[in-house]
């Protein structure tokens, strides 16, 4: 079996043009020939590691969710003896991963979802920020956990719809963020 991270594999290739086109023609346009033709294979190779355009995406959705589980696994290493920091980190990264995933972030806000519930991928973006935010909860008796989380979030997805509309670039949007996070925890 293929490993799927190996730089020079045809899955991982496929992946990788499947993220270009993602970002060039979103999911309604979404095409298994471009994709094709974007990672040097035939047209006929997707199909040899995937059912479908659906398949391919979800498999798109996974590698993407994978690098952020990873990503957010060593910010917590790194920060697990300071939630305040840990917060902040994850926050500033999610700004980056968000911002840096463009027609990803559409797709993984939609998928998975159903009426009054959170979008699956979402949830799974969120948890490592709720599990710090419930650590830190724990450590400063009286603050409740469920509002900072949706306080926090919400400044991270504020941020990363202000960087997509060109009012702010990354960098200094991510230092707003440092510092809104500062003065709220």
């Amino acid at each position: 079996m293929e490993d799927i991270f190996a730089p020079d594999g045809v899955r991982t290739r496929l992946i990788n043009a499947g993220l270009k086109e993602l970002d060039k023609h979103g999911v309604v346009d979404f095409s298994l020939r471009r994709v094709a033709l974007e990672a040097g294979v035939s047209c006929a190779a997707p199909y040899r590691h995937f059912k479908d355009k659906d398949e391919l995406i979800s498999a798109i959705i996974d590698y993407v969710m994978d690098g952020w589980t990873i990503l957010s696994e060593g910010i917590t290493e790194i920060y697990a003896s300071d939630n305040k920091a840990l917060i902040a980190e994850l926050s500033v990264a999610g700004l980056r991963f968000w911002v840096g995933n463009g027609n990803f972030r559409t797709v993984i806000m939609t998928l998975g979802g159903s009426e009054g519930k959170r979008p699956t991928g979402m949830a799974q973006f969120d948890e490592p920020i709720k599990r710090a935010v419930c650590r830190y909860s724990l450590e400063h008796d009286g603050a409740d956990k469920d509002t900072l989380c949706f306080e926090i979030l919400s400044l991270l997805y504020g941020a990363v719809i202000l960087v997509d509309g060109g009012y702010e670039d990354t960098d200094r949007a991510a230092e707003a963020l440092r510092l809104a996070l500062k003065s709220k925890l």
